[in-house]
């Protein structure tokens, strides 16, 4: 059905997949000890959805706007109950479908994906937003959204799809039960939906308009044996061809790019966690401060030389920077270490042999440790998912690298 990834991109695409893949151990592994048990399960799952090339495309929509029979006509079969009942769909259902696809990009022959599609709960049941613990998970798992529409958009739909755009997913407005409407009002729905309130949240480009279960339409059979014609009710087939084309166009220029930027968003989110305990930590750690300051200030007092003191002051306050920022990236450590030159420098002048300056030396020693503390635990949360490990860098190389008409780009 689909022939993947066949628009040449500046960068091969299969560059970032195992960057992203790098990445992702070389974390784990320096990490190791600060990850949750959790964490570690989640990057083993992201590990596998980029050697699988797994993409999941999740379905959310209000009740009774056709989810599930959108998905049966994808798959041309049925594979979850409809009905006219409001609230058919329980929960989560998801379906898989792994498709052979040959890349002239990396040069490989019959490469497996595999799409996963979501079907979620009508959202008018978990009271119109996405707040429910299964809807949560199914929107951060979804490296695609489909919203599935079946007219006018309501004020809920749109702060439904506004809150989905949280999440950074691309979307793709569906516009399903077109046949419920003469052309003239279908035209009109189509064009109210490209207002310019809405064009803040979906582009044109990005509404499809389906029939994934037609209406029955009545027939008149004739037979050839002479018999009386009759009329009958058949229902016609379902029309999505244009959804199936429009998934298949995204895929093929921005599916790789799609999962690593997805793969690459869950892991700055445990990139996050960890470095949010591990501020916790610092802010609990005074004790350690209060040590490192009662010990250059001891070594300050029994020291004979100036030289020496501005070698005790730049080491303790050396020793104090590694022990706060570890392995956590920070954006300014040349900064920190012009600043502990510039402390000891200072340290060092301020130990001349004067009772006064000695107790002005010790107040310097107090000082330099707080700004620096606090400099630190400032420095280290605005530098969160950067550096080699961070996941920031990567994903801003890879929005920058697509077409300037990418679906990507609304996300820088």
């Amino acid at each position: 059905m689909i022939a993947l990834f066949s628009n040449k991109p500046k960068v091969s695409k299969t560059i970032y997949t195992v960057l992203a893949q790098n990445l992702l151990v070389n974390y784990r592994d320096i990490f190791q000890a600060d990850l949750k048990e959790q964490e570690l399960a989640e990057i083993s799952f992201l590990q596998e959805k980029l050697k699988k090339q797994a993409i999941a495309i999740a379905l959310f929509g209000m009740v009774s706007r056709g989810k599930t029979s959108l998905l049966n006509a994808l798959f041309g079969k049925k594979l979850g109950e409809t009905g006219a009942i409001n609230g058919v769909t329980q929960g989560i259902s998801t379906y898989e479908w792994k498709i052979s696809a040959k890349s002239s990009i990396d040069d490989q022959e019959n490469q497996k994906l595999e799409l996963q599609f979501i079907d979620t709960q009508g959202l008018d049941e978990v009271g119109g937003e996405i707040g429910g613990m299964a809807a949560l998970e199914a929107a951060k798992r979804a490296d695609l959204i489909l919203f599935v529409i079946a007219g006018d958009m309501t004020r809920r739909e749109q702060e439904a799809i506004a809150q989905l755009q949280t999440f950074y997913k691309p979307i793709l407005l569906v516009f399903n039960k077109a046949d419920l409407y003469p052309e003239s009002d279908r035209e009109a729905i189509y064009k109210a939906l490209q207002n310019e309130e809405m064009r803040k949240l979906i582009s044109p480009q990005e509404i499809v308009l389906t029939v994934a279960e037609p209406l029955p339409v009545k027939v008149r059979l004739q037979y050839s044996d002479g018999r009386e014609s009759q009329e009958v009710w058949e229902r016609p087939q379902p029309d999505v061809q244009a959804l199936k084309e429009r998934i298949v166009s995204l895929l093929n220029t921005e599916g790789k790019a799609l999962l690593v930027i997805n793969v690459l968003r869950s892991l700055l989110e445990i990139q996050d966690a960890v470095t949010q305990r591990h501020l916790q930590k610092l802010q609990r750690s005074t004790a350690i401060a209060a040590v490192i300051f009662v010990s250059e200030a001891v070594g300050l007092l029994i020291s004979p030389h100036l030289w020496l003191d501005g070698l005790i002051s730049g080491t303790f306050n050396s020793l104090f920077v590694l022990w706060a920022i570890g392995k956590y990236s920070s954006q300014k450590k040349y900064l920190w270490l012009l600043l502990i030159v510039a402390i000891a420098c200072l340290s060092g002048g301020l130990g001349i042999h004067s009772e006064a300056a000695r107790y002005l030396q010790i107040l310097w020693v107090g000082l330099s440790i707080s700004v620096l503390f606090k400099g630190i635990i400032t420095d280290i949360n605005h530098s969160r998912g950067s550096g080699k490990l961070g996941a920031k860098a990567l994903m801003a190389e890879i929005i920058q690298s697509v077409p300037d008409d990418s679906i990507l780009r609304r996300f820088q």
